[in-house]
């Protein structure tokens, strides 16, 4: 199968030795061990595919989000973080880590103080591994959000004599980071400093006991009770309209940093909510100097570069992106409709159905679903679905597909939520919102069963997929097929 991607490369490349500031191509390592030797927890790692002799990058951690008990390392927001740094020169590494999950609470008790541990191992395996990745070991960073913005700032915060250094693999190598990025994360832990920050069973599970019980744990796990004035300098940036990490954490933390004469910057966003990342919020642009203002942050702190300098660079990839916009988004990306044209142990081919071909490679963790046609007499009240079709203005929903499926495990893009019977037909009903569907003879209704590799064969339909963009390259991770009707 031929490299979509190798016109794109030969130009990064091109424009990498041209005179001005530098625009990476981007490289990247999915499901590599960093912990111990068995571990379940993997990371994946994101780098300048095309450094010059004798160069050093930058490290950057990523940790993930998903309340301390799910999430995991490459997710919308945690590509689009590690293929942006990779592309302005930074060498990333999104991480697992020991999740509050039943599973682990039933094996350990409890996950403090293994989570923020797991965190300081990826920094000690940056270091242990700078020479092959052209990184410099004195210059890393951290970035998160939500829970992992917690766990960021409590990487940078908390020293050796917090007591939560880990023991092995690498004993002895340095956890410490330079600069420290910090995405709508709690800061006041226990809620001690702000008790309207409410203490839930995922935060009691994964401390083993309530703040009260074990006052000492607590003040650990809280980044704002770690402050040092030789602590790095951080950057908080954090959405007023947040209803699931209130601001005023934000605001505490930045008070306690001031007064611990800690170099910090605090950036709060109106019109904007919980789980953004560096481009987008819920499919909605965020402002340019969000990621621009991250960028500048680890340039001044992690490259030594002035204010004029980051923004010429920022400039340089504005530049690149408008010339090359189809390198220019970084995050998941949702096909619907269309036909699997070609399909091998590399990647596969999807023909859309406007005639325009998009090509992937495959993920190590690709999953393969059959959707089977059935009935529509099949469509029962109560079922819950993902609906694709067209929205209309007035709320109402032409349906294309509707296919049963939990909607909270839905991989592709449309409408989820419940089917309800109603006195004119049926609608689609999600929370406090109740959406008309419009069905005709082309409406067709499925169910989704697990598929194996063999059956994904060219000229199949495609109902949907997603796959990883990371500027450079796409590797598709789920694809949904239905059989080809007789």
């Amino acid at each position: 199968m031929k490299n979509p991607w190798l016109t794109l490369t030969i130009l990064i490349a091109c424009l990498s030795v041209s005179a001005g500031p530098v625009i990476h191509r981007v490289g990247i390592r999915e499901n590599l061990e960093f912990l111990e030797p068995g571990r379940p927890e993997r990371m994946d790692l994101y780098y300048p595919a095309d450094p010059r002799p004798g160069e050093k990058f930058p490290g950057i951690v990523i940790i993930h989000g998903g309340g301390w008990t799910g999430g995991i390392r490459n997710a919308e927001r945690e590509v689009n973080i590690g293929s942006n740094l990779a592309r302005m020169g930074y060498v990333c590494i999104s991480i697992d880590y020991r999740l509050g999950n039943p599973a682990n609470l039933k094996k350990y008790g409890k996950i403090f103080p293994v989570n923020i541990q797991d965190c300081k191992k990826a920094v000690q395996w940056l270091r242990k591994h700078a020479a092959e990745l052209h990184l410099n070991p004195a210059r890393i960073g951290s970035i998160g959000g939500s829970a992992g913005g917690h766990l960021s700032a409590l990487l940078a915060l908390a020293g050796p004599e917090a007591g939560l250094e880990p023991e092995a693999p690498y004993p002895g190598v340095d956890t410490s980071v330079q600069a420290c990025v910090n995405f709508y994360g709690p800061m006041d832990f226990p809620g001690f400093r702000d008790p309207s920050y409410k203490v839930g069973a995922g935060r009691i599970g994964v401390m083993g006991s309530r703040p009260e019980e074990n006052r000492k744990d607590w003040l650990r796990m809280s980044p704002i009770e770690q402050i040092d004035p030789k602590d790095p300098p951080v950057l908080q940036i954090h959405a007023k309209g947040d209803t699931t990490v209130p601001y005023r954490q934000a605001v505490i933390m930045k008070e306690a940093l001031d007064k611990g004469g800690v170099y910090n910057e605090l950036i709060l966003l109106e019109g904007y909510g919980h789980v953004f990342n560096l481009q987008r919020w819920r499919g909605k642009p965020m402002p340019p100097f969000v990621r621009q203002r991250v960028f500048a942050f680890y340039d001044r702190f992690l490259k030594d570069l002035s204010p004029a300098e980051a923004a010429e660079r920022f400039a340089a990839l504005e530049a690149f992106e408008k010339k090359h916009p189809e390198a220019a988004h970084y995050g998941t990306l949702p096909v619907t409709g269309g036909t699997i044209e070609q399909i091998d142990r590399s990647g596969l081919t999807i023909l859309s159905p406007d005639g325009k071909r998009f090509s992937f490679e495959n993920a190590f963790d690709l999953t393969f679903e059959k959707a089977i046609r059935l009935p529509v007499g099949r469509m029962r009240d109560g079922v819950p679905v993902f609906v694709l079709g067209d929205e209309r203005r007035d709320g109402t929903i032409f349906c294309r597909e509707i296919v049963f499926s939990r909607w909270e495990l839905g991989r592709i893009p449309g409408s989820y939520g419940v089917l309800r019977k109603t006195a004119d037909g049926w609608a689609l009903e999600n929370g406090k919102v109740r959406r008309r569907l419009i069905l005709s003879d082309r409406t067709a209704l499925y169910k989704k069963v697990s598929a194996a590799a063999d059956e994904v064969k060219p000229g199949l339909p495609l109902v949907g997929l997603r796959a990883r963009d990371y500027g450079d390259s796409r590797k598709v991770f789920y694809l949904l097929f239905a059989e080809k009707q007789r």
